[in-house]
């Protein structure tokens, strides 16, 4: 196994999941007011740390990276950045500032998955950048609804 970026990210996630799954279940569970355990507010972010444990725990104990994987961190954290600006500016920008859940979660998923997917073309293929951002479109307008539903309808969380 290496030492590498890839233990300390792994290392960093599960303990970033422990901490959010230990402040799930210190959260108030609200029996006093005879709420269903399934929408208790600590449930999610309890799956949530579980999760980020597990994928971090994955992450820590991955094998070394094929040969020629040399830029890997070097391009590893341009992808860490490009995401974390993503996802800071959809929660400072996009949620609660007028536009509907649904609408700013699509807009944020069709902008994350075609600048990732773009990243992830092979060097020599042709542009196809229409294709791709039709794909895309597809699939954020999809994922959009679907999360939608799933807080609204399942966890009855009231969005934006």
């Amino acid at each position: 196994m290496r030492a590498g970026p890839d233990r300390l990210f792994g290392a960093g996630w599960f303990v970033f999941g422990a901490a959010v799954l230990a402040a799930a279940w210190g959260m108030d569970r609200l029996e006093a007011r005879s709420v269903n355990p399934w929408s208790a507010p600590g449930l999610l972010p309890g799956l949530l740390g579980v999760l980020m444990m597990f994928f971090g725990a994955a992450l820590f104990l991955r094998r070394t990276a094929p040969q020629g994987a040399a830029d890997a961190p070097v391009a590893a954290l341009w992808r860490t950045a490009l995401a974390l600006v993503l996802c800071i500016g959809f929660a400072a920008v996009l949620v609660g500032h007028g536009l509907p859940f649904w609408l700013a979660a699509a807009a944020f998923l069709f902008v994350a998955v075609t600048a990732f997917r773009w990243l992830d073309r092979e060097p020599g293929a042709g542009a196809g950048l229409g294709r791709l951002a039709l794909e895309s479109a597809v699939i954020a307008i999809v994922a959009s609804g679907a999360i939608s539903l799933l807080f609204q309808e399942v966890f009855l969380v009231r969005l934006p």
